[in-house]
């Protein structure tokens, strides 16, 4: 059997669990990777339990030392260049082309950059937002609109998670300045619809992934992380309709709304 070092592979295969299931990748993923990198050094006992929240495991080495792991998740988001990064070095451990060490310098980099937080993804949901707007009907107006309410509500988002805010406060903060941009923008203006830079804005920020690895999750018969991800999913929705949802029935009740 290779030596190891229990504390390096520990700390390898929680690093590389924790990374996957704080940007977006599914429970299973986390647990074949755990198990993907300690069948590679003959580790003889392995049990893991991930849930999108946190997850257990246990393994033996010799099958006589036992060392257990219990590792909370308190923010997740979406990186999947971040997974794939993850993948890639699990492939690269398996495959005895890189150290423990190594890995385990490689997965805290992955951990900590935070070189292209900021950098793209504003853009990118400003891009998507202006065309989700084109896509429901929206002309050249509604589509500037779109992509520069698609930035705001992106860089309030990321404020947000820097923050560490409950992601409900969030959605519902994202929902209402959209809204509140649009109609304010298009009654002002007396030109463009609301209603199209609003549906194609809201388009980004819904939980598409959380629904997919919900209904992915219980059809492995994960049944509590899909439950849980199907009420991530719930949830998220629910507070971005009920903030975009009260700017607009506050816009009617005021008077605000007059096209």
């Amino acid at each position: 059997m290779l030596k190891v070092n229990a504390n390096v592979l520990l700390k390898v295969i929680k690093l590389s669990a924790q990374i996957t299931l704080e940007n977006g990748g599914e429970t299973y993923r986390a647990e074949e990777t755990i198990k993907f990198i300690c069948k590679a050094f003959k580790v003889k006992e392995i049990d893991a339990i991930a849930t999108p929240t946190g997850f257990y495991l246990t393994v033996s080495i010799n099958g006589d030392d036992h060392y257990t792991i219990v590792k909370r998740i308190r923010k997740r988001t979406i990186n999947l260049q971040k997974i794939n990064d993850v993948n890639n070095i699990s492939r690269q451990i398996a495959s005895y082309s890189i150290s423990l060490n190594d890995a385990l310098k490689e997965l805290e980099n992955i951990s900590s950059n935070r070189v292209d937080q900021y950098k793209y993804p504003l853009l990118y949901t400003g891009v998507s937002s202006a065309f989700f707007t084109v896509l429901f009907g929206g002309g050249a107006f509604e589509f500037m609109v779109a992509f520069l309410t698609g930035i705001l509500i992106s860089a309030i988002s990321k404020g947000f998670e820097e923050l560490q805010s409950y992601q409900f406060f969030s959605n519902i903060m994202s929902g209402a300045v959209l809204a509140f941009t649009a109609i304010t923008v298009t009654t002002l203006s007396g030109i463009g619809n609301y209603n199209y830079i609003i549906v194609g804005g809201i388009m980004p920020l819904l939980p598409g992934l959380a629904m997919t690895n919900a209904i992915r999750d219980t059809i492995r018969g994960d049944l509590i992380s899909g439950i849980a991800r199907a009420a991530e999913a719930m949830l998220v929705a629910s507070s971005l309709a009920a903030g975009a949802g009260a700017v607009i029935y506050t816009a009617y009740s005021v008077g605000f709304l007059g096209i």
